[in-house]
């Protein structure tokens, strides 16, 4: 009778979960839909989050090593907030000193590139149109797809010049107002986090002891320190590097006396957070930039950012970043191809180091189950190739805890025969 009841219980279980699986499919608009708001709530808390954990670092430095020192009773009470004080000021400025040097001469490269977007496109055009003649002539090629070409070319001047409009305009005031509501607010969110983080993460630990079962928080605390220790050591490395490299471009250009200095600064240093494909993301359009002005500052910049990467990836990235990821080459690539093609720009960034962590916790798996196994497990790891026969002599022996300091009986016996 109590096989019979599981077995309805187990029937019951599937209709419902095809139930659920229906209702799902037939509103999965609204389910998107919702899910979408959602996010667009939490928008803030997430950059919030991200921003107070970069700041964490600096912050942690003036808590625990300026003022870890200082013993006095009246000092402990304000150490904190001074701490978060000091952090933000540090922060504030450095952006403070960036929008006041580089905002305007930004803008200014904007601006200029902006209105010489009409006669980069008429020389592109005029370049084309004497290249596809050349070839009609040289190699009796018909060049008809240039009339489409051409078309598309005149389309999109066309939308740029009528960019004005008052929907455009009025969409465009709504996703700035957004934007800086969304920034505004997680700067705000990043204070209240970083200022009660003790009392967050103790909340936290209190919800997981309470409904998760108390033999998974090990491995929750083991998957978050070994994420911590990949992800934020190699994200804010990634941030201090690239904005080295940035001021680097922005310096050697400035003293080559190259256009779009800032512009093309900004650019590199921000694709230069990815890993991989950052410097050819940053460098092949401001390349081409370049050219579409003067073949020549092209050359120059080519050969100034091939040298700089040689610096960056050779001296400055390994001193500041380190071995922190710990991923051969094959991993890393598989990881920022296939975060990327799943998340994007922002996978392509944060796919390294979160593959990282999963690669140290499977990894440490791995050999705390060969160590389980004991000897027969490094046989097999060490055989060349598995042929038949080659596993008749590997016989199964129980399972035994590694480093384990007492012996069973039968352990004994068989050290003593041997």
């Amino acid at each position: 009778m109590k096989k019979k009841f599981n077995n309805l219980g187990g029937v019951f279980l599937c209709i419902l979960f095809a139930f659920a699986l229906l209702f799902v499919m037939n509103r999965i608009d609204y389910i998107l839909g919702a899910f979408s708001t959602l996010l667009a709530v939490l928008t803030p808390f997430l950059y919030g989050f991200g921003i107070a954990y970069v700041l964490n670092f600096p912050f942690r430095f003036f808590e625990k090593k300026a003022f870890g020192k200082i013993k006095a009773g009246w000092f402990q009470k304000i150490k904190r907030p001074l701490a978060l004080a000091l952090t933000y000021l540090l922060f504030f400025g450095i952006l403070s000193y960036f929008i006041a040097i580089l905002i305007p001469q930004l803008f200014e490269n904007i601006s200029k590139l902006v209105s010489s977007v009409p006669s980069y496109v008429k020389a592109f055009r005029e370049g084309a149109s004497s290249l596809l003649s050349w070839l009609s002539e040289r190699f009796s090629i018909d060049v008809k797809i240039f009339d489409s070409f051409n078309k598309v070319i005149t389309d999109l001047i066309k939308s740029l010049a009528n960019l004005n409009n008052l929907g455009n305009v009025y969409g465009a005031a709504v996703s700035t107002a957004g934007f800086f509501y969304n920034w505004i607010m997680a700067f705000i969110i990043s204070i209240y986090m970083l200022g009660s983080k003790d009392f967050l993460f103790a909340q936290m630990k209190r919800l997981g002891a309470a409904f998760l079962p108390t033999k998974w928080m090990p491995t929750i605390y083991e998957i978050i320190d070994v994420s911590d220790d990949k992800c934020g050591k190699f994200i804010v490395g990634k941030v201090l590097d690239s904005t080295i490299i940035g001021l680097m471009v922005f310096v050697c250009m400035t003293i080559l006396h190259l256009p779009f200095a800032p512009l093309i600064s900004v650019i590199v240093g921000v694709c230069n957070l990815v890993p991989f494909f950052g410097p050819f993301i940053g460098g092949i359009p401001s390349a081409l930039l370049l050219f579409m002005t003067d073949p020549v500052y092209c050359l120059e910049f080519v050969v100034m950012i091939f040298i700089l990467q040689q610096i960056d990836g050779n001296i400055i990235g390994p001193k500041i970043v380190g071995s922190q990821v710990g991923l051969i080459g094959f991993w890393s690539l598989f990881s920022v191809l296939v975060a990327g093609g799943i998340f994007g720009i922002g996978g392509m960034i944060i796919g390294t180091p979160i593959f990282a962590a999963i690669y140290t916790l499977i990894g440490r798996k791995a050999k705390s189950r060969i160590e389980m196994k004991g000897e027969n497990a490094q046989r097999v790891i060490e055989m060349d190739v598995i042929k038949s026969g080659t596993l008749t002599n590997v016989k199964a022996k129980p399972k035994i805890k590694p480093n384990l300091k007492l012996k069973t009986k039968d352990e004994g016996d068989e050290e003593e025969e041997s």
